[in-house]
């Protein structure tokens, strides 16, 4: 009787053992699945730098999708910047059009595009700084995940956008060794002539980009191999083919 005492007593501290490591199993994974509601991208980054993939909590698959999100940002700032640049070609035509017109009518309309195209302007701008802020502080976490997986990629920072190509090259072969951009050459895409500093490592394009703003505010980083996916080599410049 005693032994059969002493061996359901042990079952039941067992059977309660589990329990109580259940039960704080939960606990943890329920506070993580809220952490990551809550401040997804600071959870995420802690992650991510303590070497976690992919984990799946309580029934809530998570996995760092940070080069994903990073350029979707990236692509996201590039189409910004060209619709700024194709905005201020619009702006000069309707100024053109307007110094030709004796029309009260035209020229009412032209200047409520050009209050439209000031507005859309300025909001594009900021929302290319917002994302560019994000873009900057992942920087680190998506140089080391591209280290890991040994991908090279090409980052370049585009920092001027010209119409002529002699514009362009006074950026490149004088601007640039002043500011300290390493490796710029001329890239044509999308019928502007645009300077670019070309690098292999994430954190130095942030360096350069930093340099680059000195320049133009609306600098950014690109990836090369999406921005520029096919380059011909051109006299004095690199021309891009987009599919």
């Amino acid at each position: 009787m005693p032994e059969k005492s002493n061996n359901s007593f042990l079952s039941i501290i067992a059977t309660t053992g589990k329990d109580l490591v259940a039960m704080l199993r939960d606990a943890m994974l329920l506070l993580i699945v809220v952490l990551l509601i809550g401040w997804p991208k600071t959870v995420n980054n802690i992650l991510v730098e303590a070497g976690f993939e992919e984990g799946s909590f309580a029934g809530l698959k998570w996995k760092a999708k940070l080069t994903q999100s990073d350029e979707t940002l990236l692509k996201a700032q590039a189409t910004i910047a060209d619709l700024i640049a194709q905005n201020e070609k619009l702006n000069s035509a309707l100024s053109e059009v307007n110094s030709r017109t004796d029309s009260a009518e035209v020229k009412a309309n032209i200047t409520k595009l050009n209050k439209l195209n000031t507005y859309l302007a300025a909001s594009s701008a900021k929302v290319q700084a917002a994302a560019e802020t994000t873009t900057s502080a992942n920087a680190a976490l998506i140089q080391k995940a591209q280290s890991d997986t040994g991908i090279v990629v090409t980052w370049g920072v585009v920092y001027s956008g010209d119409r002529t190509l002699e514009a362009a090259q006074y950026e490149v072969q004088t601007i640039a060794p002043k500011l300290g951009l390493t490796n710029a050459a001329v890239y044509f895409r999308q019928d502007s002539y645009r300077s670019v500093a070309t690098v292999t490592d994430r954190l130095y394009a942030e360096q350069l980009l930093k340099k680059a703003n000195e320049r133009r505010k609306d600098s950014y980083i690109v990836n090369m191999s999406h921005w520029c996916p096919n380059t011909a080599e051109k006299d004095g410049y690199f021309e891009c083919s987009i599919p």
